[in-house]
């Protein structure tokens, strides 16, 4: 071979190894052996998103190729992690990028191009891929207002989502309440455009304030919305009573005030504190939404469109329209405000006046259904002589059907415990919550049959057969029956014919006399006038020489109130037609002079339980009504001053206790009454709420009262009795400021 050749052999194979992938296979049959290069395979383009984690493969064709390749990529942009193994090993082909998105992507969009590098000895082979990072779509939740909770209450909400191009759905996060607060979120994934949300408070959830997130997290952050629930019993109080006087024919707008808040005011005051100190605002959020007043069981001729409370306002009025044929009277009418949910009450008390009536006289009406058998007197029993002449009083003074049931279920509870032989016996409640008899209770047999047959008497019943007013009170004659002779036959105790005064309780014996009085005024019968004449003069025996009473022979301490119950039993004795002696009453103002304790100016405006005072409110009430009995003016500044005292204590419309006996109450509703005007509107149809609220509805007990409900009593019959004579004021006893006028017009 000349040299010639063997050079241009040596060039083929040195062109063969560099270019042995390249050379076609006709060259194979050379022998020149194959050189071969790494490969990459090729990486397609990479979307990464935030929260994101991809992954992307990086495989190689080694082509014969041995040992540890070398790995790189350029630098990736801000918001993105790589992790990767910087070297693909002898026996791999294989590599793996991961991606991680940060929450710190997405507003953008941008696109790089990212390198590979690959090195192994002295060669190296790059790839590139496109890395995109898209801006990504979030949703977002509307705000929520803070939502209010009344103890009891369930409200289902919905959260608006806007979806803001974000089409998959997405999964919330469970969320806790405390205190007797509770939310339920949806456990399946949201694919809607609103989240419902149950929410609810216990009846004994605990008053507050508490935030919670509902959330979720999209591409790596937070959607999120805060929702306040205030639990409070009143997010906004209206006026607990309002109170209109009309004409019938007439309309009348009212104001009635609002009270927004959302918790109870010791809570404002704490966090008022803390905000003086810290500068930031603590306090609750208060409920400033519209609400809406309506009016529930309007009586016949009045209406009342719906009264709208604008959003933050604090007063907004109701029209009260007062047809021409509208019955006077006194009415107590529901009003119901209404926020969604939330619920408020207050009531609407109406005094409808008919024009033709004259000021300081009974209507026409009332006076033409009394007994024409009776005789008027101030202050007489003629208003309990028919149904109608009590019906025509009670809606006169404030009764309404539903008083009317409540009386009705008490009587028919009292008789039930009248006793075999036509008593009653004292009782008092103990914890274990059973009745049993006590003479422990500061009551006896005698005092309390004799208060227990006074409400039968304010129906207009005798022991006659045929003196029930009503079908319904036809059975109730025997009780009285019974009831009278058991205490006509009860000697010493109550005597009757006057023997042992001494060994009388005073408030059997005034209860006695006043039984005996009305009995034989009712029934026209000489015998029992008598024995009630007795009956006083027993009382008039146990008068000092100091012209006071006591209630009992060592009792020494306490004699104006005891003074003043004996007082008022002769004043009704003689509105019956016997006439107690002056002398005695004369003795006895005396000593009530020196008794009062009101300014010095006014000191007849009340009186104390003792001569040392101070004013005591069931001893003004006593002394009070002995003033109208003794025809004090109306208007005088001691009975306007002393009024307005008994008026301040009246029981609220949500009250379960009253702080006061139903002494107080007989006696101050009394007063009131015999005045008239808005004191006792309001008065009365606060009381009858109350006790028709608080009345037994259920059990062994139904239609009584328990005697806890008040202070001071310890007697179940005894606080019954009391409450079903407060229910009979308007027809139990005429008014005494009105004028006899109509009456003896009746009579020409």
């Amino acid at each position: 071979m000349n040299q010639t050749l063997k050079i241009c052999l040596a060039l083929v194979a040195l062109i063969a190894g560099c270019y042995s992938d390249r050379l076609p296979k006709e060259l194979d049959h050379l022998g020149v052996p194959r050189v071969t290069a790494l490969e990459i395979e090729r990486i397609p383009p990479v979307i990464l998103r935030p929260a994101e984690v991809v992954k992307v493969p990086l495989r190689i064709k080694r082509n014969n190729n041995e040992g540890p390749i070398e790995v790189s990529l350029s630098k990736l942009p801000s918001g993105v992690e790589v992790t990767y193994e910087k070297q693909i090993a002898a026996n791999s082909s294989e590599l793996e990028i991961e991606l991680v998105g940060k929450q710190s992507l997405g507003d953008s969009e941008k696109t790089v191009t990212v390198t590979v590098a690959l090195s192994m000895s002295q060669n190296s082979l790059e790839e590139t891929f496109d890395l995109e990072l898209p801006i990504v779509s979030r949703p977002s939740f509307g705000s929520m207002p803070p939502i209010f909770l009344q103890p009891g209450d369930t409200v289902n909400l919905r959260i608006p989502v806007a979806r803001n191009g974000f089409a998959e759905s997405f999964v919330l996060e469970s969320v806790e309440y405390t205190q007797g607060v509770l939310c339920r979120l949806p456990s399946e994934p949201i694919e809607d455009n609103d989240i419902r949300v149950l929410v609810a408070a216990s009846e004994d959830a605990s008053e507050g304030s508490q935030t919670q997130k509902i959330k979720t997290v999209v591409f790596g952050r937070e959607v999120s919305v805060p929702l306040t629930l205030v639990v409070t019993r009143y997010p906004f109080k209206m006026d607990e009573m309002v109170y209109a006087a009309i004409m019938a024919g007439q309309k009348k707008k009212v104001d009635i005030e609002f009270q927004r808040d959302s918790l109870e005011s010791l809570s404002r005051t704490l966090t008022g504190g803390l905000e003086a100190l810290t500068g930031v605002n603590l306090a609750p959020a208060k409920f400033n939404g519209p609400v809406v007043v309506e009016a529930e069981n309007l009586p016949s001729g009045v209406t009342l469109e719906p009264a709208y409370l604008e959003e933050g306002a604090v007063r907004c009025a109701v029209e009260v329209d007062a047809a021409g044929e509208t019955q006077p009277g006194l009415y107590s009418i529901p009003l119901v405000a209404t926020a969604d949910h939330l619920t408020g009450s207050g009531l609407l008390v109406v005094r409808i006046h008919d024009p033709s009536d004259k000021p300081g006289m009974l209507p026409a009406a009332i006076v033409a259904s009394m007994s024409k058998t009776m005789r008027y007197r101030r202050g007489g029993l003629q208003g309990r002589s028919t149904e109608d002449a009590k019906d025509l009083l009670a809606a006169l003074y404030g009764g309404s059907e539903q008083s009317k049931k409540t009386s009705k279920s008490a009587l028919a509870w009292l008789a039930a415990k009248q006793g075999q032989d036509g008593s009653w016996q004292p009782s008092k409640k103990v914890e274990n919550g059973e009745d049993f008899p006590s003479i422990s209770s500061g009551e006896n047999s005698e005092t309390i049959t004799a208060l227990a047959l006074l409400p039968f008497l304010a129906e207009g019943i005798t022991y006659e057969p045929g003196s029930a007013t009503a079908v319904w009170l036809e059975e109730y004659p025997e009780v009285v029956k019974k009831g009278l002779t058991w205490l006509g036959s009860s000697r010493p105790q109550i005597d009757l014919q006057g023997s042992a005064p001494g060994a009388v309780d005073l408030n059997g014996l005034i209860s006695g006399v006043t039984v005996g009085c009305e009995t034989s005024f009712l029934s026209g019968d000489r015998a029992l006038k008598k024995n009630a004449v007795y009956a006083l003069k027993s009382l008039v025996d146990r008068q000092s020489k100091e012209g006071s009473w006591q209630r009992t022979a060592i009792e020494t301490s306490e004699t104006v109130l005891p003074t003043l119950r004996a007082l008022l039993a002769m004043h009704i004795a003689e509105s019956c037609g016997i006439k107690p002696s002056t002398a005695v009453l004369r003795r006895a103002n005396v000593f009530l002079e020196s008794a009062a304790c009101g300014a010095p100016e006014i000191p007849k405006s009340r009186f104390g339980l003792t001569l040392a005072g101070p004013p005591d409110l069931t001893a003004t009430a006593a002394g009070l009504l002995l003033l109208q009995y003794q025809e004090e003016h109306i208007d005088s500044p001691v009975m306007v001053d002393g009024s307005r005292f008994l008026a301040e204590s009246a029981p609220s419309l949500e009250a379960s206790l009253f702080n006061q006996s139903t002494d107080f109450l007989l006696l101050s509703g009394e007063v009131l009454r015999n005045i008239e005007g808005e004191q006792f509107d309001t008065w009365y149809s606060r009381v009858t709420a109350f006790l028709v609220r608080t009345q037994e509805q259920e059990g062994d007990e139904v239609g009584s009262w328990d005697s806890a409900l008040f202070a001071g009593e310890t007697d179940r019959l005894r606080a019954t009795a009391q409450a079903i004579l407060c229910l009979q004021i308007p027809y139990r006893y005429l008014p005494l400021y009105r004028s006899e006028e109509q009456i003896n017009r009746r009579s020409e």
